[in-house]
């Protein structure tokens, strides 16, 4: 029988990346909410990447 902490690790490890998208998201939403990023159109971001 394995420790419960080998499984609680196997799980950390499984789901890492989902834990940090969501990190991340959230991080995004605060930075839209207190002004200091902003959403912009497809048009312009596609514009501002050519020039």
């Amino acid at each position: 029988m394995r420790p419960p902490t080998f499984y609680l690790r196997k799980l950390v490890e499984e789901h890492l990346d989902d834990f940090e998208d969501t990190y991340l998201a959230e991080h995004a939403l605060e930075q839209l909410r207190q002004g200091r990023d902003r959403i912009i159109s497809a048009e312009e971001f596609w514009r501002d990447l050519v020039n």
